[in-house]
């Protein structure tokens, strides 16, 4: 027996010591916590008896905002496959949650997103038939169609795609302060979208892209502006210093948020903190509103991120696709140090 297995085994005898020694009862334990395709059932009400509900939580384990809505996205595609309902609950173990109330909720989602088929955790209180998702059925899905832990194929993007349309929409504030903040970049101007991705990625973590240098990236971001009438460059950057580069590059095209909260080292701004107020929440919001300005883009020039990918999907999503795509492919790194909090 392995020594996974093993561990296992300890951490239900502490968990379940009543059933110590029932052997049928603890490899059904065990079996109900890796396979993903085990379904168990929570009756927590009778008053919503026509839904049979797929409880969506955090992977968590220091996963960044748009890892976690991938996943999200593949568990979504594993509950249809099973006629379930999806609800969402990102919780404490979700890196932008905040202690206090935040748009009247404690469910980090909800700060940003409103929840699918407008279900509410009274729903869920209340319904017949729940089951909580499992980090493997996202990774099922994740196998059907894809090559690696950052890459998709045109399929997979395609499905996940269709995921975003059906499910997810903007809550009505944080809608608002999207459609507020881009407007003065997005004037029917042609803009080029450009994510670069510094701190941690410099760091060579495990499993994570070899990390694009800024003169990569310039030099693409060049190449596009030769070949096509971009008259603007919006920049998605956590890194200082590479505002200052592009705007020393690019004079007078160089547009980006200035209340971005940006690092200078190679440790993760998801990871940071700070005095100000709704810290966390804010790096929440500063990332989905940098995605949505690149999805809005009429071309993009990055590296490999879940960023990037997440823009891909939504730019899918609303049925349009860049005029310039340059995904810059520097591979990933297959050893060096585990990404952890």
């Amino acid at each position: 027996m392995s020594e996974n297995k093993w561990k296992k085994r300890i951490h239900y005898v502490l968990k379940a010591a009543k059933h110590f020694g029932d052997e049928p009862y603890m490899d059904f334990f065990l079996e109900r916590e890796v396979n993903p395709l085990l379904l168990e059932f929570k009756q927590n009400g009778s008053d919503v008896p026509d839904k049979k509900v797929m409880l969506i939580r955090e992977n968590g384990n220091g996963w960044g905002f748009f890892a976690e809505v991938r996943a999200m996205l593949a568990k979504m595609v594993f509950a249809e496959r099973f006629g379930l309902t999806p609800y969402i609950e990102w919780g404490s173990a979700f890196l932008y949650t905040e202690k206090q109330l935040v748009n009247g909720t404690h469910n980090a989602f909800e700060y940003y997103f409103k929840q699918p088929n407008g279900m509410t955790k009274q729903d869920v209180l209340e319904s017949s038939y729940v089951t909580e998702s499992k980090s493997a059925q996202g990774v099922v899905i994740e196998r059907e169609f894809k090559r690696d832990t950052y890459e998709m194929t045109a399929e997979y993007q395609s499905k996940l795609a269709e995921m975003y349309r059906k499910y997810i929409r903007l809550n009505e504030k944080t809608e608002k302060m999207i459609q507020n903040d881009l407007k003065d970049i997005f004037d029917n101007s042609k803009v080029l979208g450009v994510h670069f991705r510094g701190t941690d990625y410099k760091a060579g973590y495990q499993n994570h892209p070899v990390a694009v240098q800024i003169e990569q990236t310039i030099a693409q971001v060049k190449s596009c502006l030769g070949k096509n009438a971009f008259q603007k460059i919006f920049l998605a950057t956590d890194e200082k210093s590479a505002v200052e580069r592009f705007e020393k590059e690019f004079p007078g095209k160089v547009f980006y948020f200035q209340d971005v909260y940006r690092g200078e080292g190679n440790t993760s701004i998801a990871f940071s903190q700070s005095d100000r107020p709704n810290h966390h929440y804010r790096l929440g919001y500063e990332v989905l509103r940098d995605m949505y300005a690149l999805a809005a883009c009429d071309g993009l020039v990055a590296g490999l991120s879940q960023v990037v990918n997440c823009a891909r999907i939504v730019k899918e999503s609303s049925g349009e696709e860049y005029d310039t795509l340059c995904i810059i492919n520097n591979g990933i790194n297959i050893s060096g140090k585990q990404f952890t909090k």
